[in-house]
């Protein structure tokens, strides 16, 4: 476990920092030239809407908005992007680092220098209700309504001298307005701090201090920042494990889950300040261990566990206290991995692995080095001996809770095949393909009026299809073990060609609780022997 370093005192800066401000027509072409930087280290960008339009209302009416930090050194070429802003920048010796401030000037970027399209979704100022809002850029107007200023025309004055000669309706009043904010943003003045140093850590304490106060980061967004990595080095941060991680097809994993497998890893409390119990020379060790013990659990959980998908799993704490489990026992005895797969089961089924701090506290304390065995036994304990009442409950489906993602893998275990081509189909792909709706209904509207209709009844694992296509692939499919993959009798084929939906839910329900049973009985295997290997209970007689 790592020791406390909070005694060490922060380095210095050789030199104070530059003041100066800058205008808001200075800074762009600045960004535009690739010379104002946004480093790996700073957070996504978090601002709504309505951040944005509260802060063009701030420059609008002159009121302060903060000050911008610079970190001035040097930068290679490469492919810069401010939100939906992409910029192609060369190399430069001078470029300015954004260390506070990424949200206002990628904000700016992407609100001035965006393309202005007839479709596209943009900032306007409104020039009748004088205020800032976001709509469509309408190719024409309305005699009646007063056109809406974009602001992808302001940061030009040229620009919005064509615009304005363009809309020649508008009143003096509302030529002067549009002039006046387009002279407003343009002549804003932005104050900055620009920082020299060639200690990397000097900004990062900067970073951690200013961003203690006002939108609190996440934690593991004050990992990056406090830890990444502006070098080379592999993996170089929370994200880049999480993205090799997702390489092996098990679906994208949280940054903050990765960070709670890290700690767990280095053997840290999860719910405590890590950032002095953490060296940043520790960091791309633990970051590399981390990736290790991440791969095996995934491996894990697609190959001993049956969970296809990351989307599957219904509760986190598996990912985190089998990180720790495989860090400290690479590779564990086929029954280990046997009574894990019970453990990870029972506790799933049972509703034990919720995650809540003493809940992962327990789990994480039963790993002990040296004691494979005993480790995976004191899991076992935690995972119980029943499962939770209403697990086997068909009704009610969301996929968001727990037990309709288990008996979505209950579904997954059919083997279910495309209804038209009969062909198997990749449970990993349909979760991992884009939109909300993982498990599309059957039957919608006036079809669905039965009360079985909100339950997994109603759900089925199958690319999306209009429900008119979805009944026609049903009823016209020949093939029975087609059908049989999603748990369709012939009889309840037979109900819906004939247009008995009610009845079709009622069939479909009856199989699906015996598919659930069964599935779930074969997994928690809640009467099998949970005794240690053999080998672990020779006692040595030296």
């Amino acid at each position: 476990m790592a020791t406390p370093r909070s005694a060490e005192l922060p380095p210095q800066l050789d030199r104070r920092p530059e003041a100066r401000a800058f205008q808001i027509d200075e800074l762009l072409p600045r960004v535009q030239e690739g010379k104002i930087r946004l480093p790996p280290f700073q957070r996504a960008l978090r601002w709504e809407d309505s951040d944005r339009i509260d802060f063009f209302d701030s420059i609008y009416r002159g009121y302060p908005i903060g000050t911008l930090l610079f970190w001035q050194r040097q930068a290679p070429a490469g492919r810069l992007s401010l939100g939906k802003l992409n910029i192609d920048a060369p190399a430069r010796s001078d470029a300015l680092w954004v260390v506070d401030g990424q949200q206002r000037i990628t904000t700016l970027a992407e609100t001035l220098l965006g393309r202005l399209a007839s479709d596209g979704r943009a900032m306007h100022f409104d020039l009748k209700e004088m205020k800032f809002i976001y709509a469509k850029a309408r190719q024409e107007v309305i005699e009646s309504e007063l056109p809406r200023l974009p602001m992808a025309v302001v940061l030009d004055s040229n620009q919005l001298l064509e615009w304005l000669f363009a809309h020649p309706k508008l009143g003096p009043a509302q030529r002067a307005l549009a002039l006046d904010v387009g002279k407003r943003i343009r002549e804003y003045q932005m104050p900055c701090y620009i920082v020299e140093t060639s200690d990397e850590q000097v900004l990062r304490t900067i970073f951690h201090r200013i961003n203690r106060s006002g939108r609190p980061l996440e934690d593991h967004e004050v990992f990056n920042a406090l830890f990444g990595s502006l070098s080379q080095d592999q993996p170089s941060d929370l994200r880049h494990v999480a993205q090799r991680a997702s390489e092996m097809g098990f679906g994208p994993l949280a940054d903050g889950d990765v960070l709670s497998a890290l700690l767990a890893v280095k053997g840290l409390p999860l719910d405590r300040d890590f950032t002095d119990a953490l060296h940043r020379d520790e960091v791309p060790a633990a970051l590399r261990a981390t990736e290790a013990a991440l791969r095996e659990t995934i491996v894990f959980l697609r190959r001993d566990a049956g969970f296809a998908h990351v989307e599957l799993l219904p509760y986190t704490l598996p990912i985190v206290v089998l990180s720790k489990f495989f860090h400290e026992f690479p590779t564990p005895r086929d029954r280990s991995r046997l009574l894990l797969r019970r453990w990870l089961w029972r506790g799933a089924l049972g509703a034990r692995l919720t995650g809540a701090t003493v809940g992962m506290r327990q789990h994480l304390a039963c790993i002990r080095e040296d004691d494979e065995e005993g480790s995976v036994q004191r899991l076992l304990a935690l995972a119980g001996t029943a499962p939770a009442e209403d697990i086997h409950h068909l009704d009610s489906f969301h996929f968001a809770r727990a037990r309709s993602k288990l008996q979505c893998c209950a579904l997954a275990s059919l083997g279910p095949r495309d209804l038209m081509s009969g062909e198997l189909l990749d449970v990993t792909a349909l979760f991992s393909a884009p939109g909300e709706e993982k498990v599309p209904t059957v039957l919608r509207g006036k079809l669905a009026e039965d009360e079985r209709a909100s339950g997994l009844a109603n759900r089925i694992l199958h690319p999306r299809l209009p429900t008119r296509d979805m009944i026609k692939a049903i009823t016209t499919t020949s093939d029975e073990p087609t059908l049989a993959s999603h748990a369709i009798s012939s009889e309840a084929r037979a109900a819906l060609r004939a247009g008995n939906a009610a009845r079709f839910l009622a069939l479909r329900e009856a199989a699906l609780c015996q598919t659930v049973h069964r599935y779930f009985q074969r997994q928690g295997e809640w009467n099998a022997d949970d005794s240690p290997s053999l080998s672990s209970m020779i006692v040595s007689e030296d």
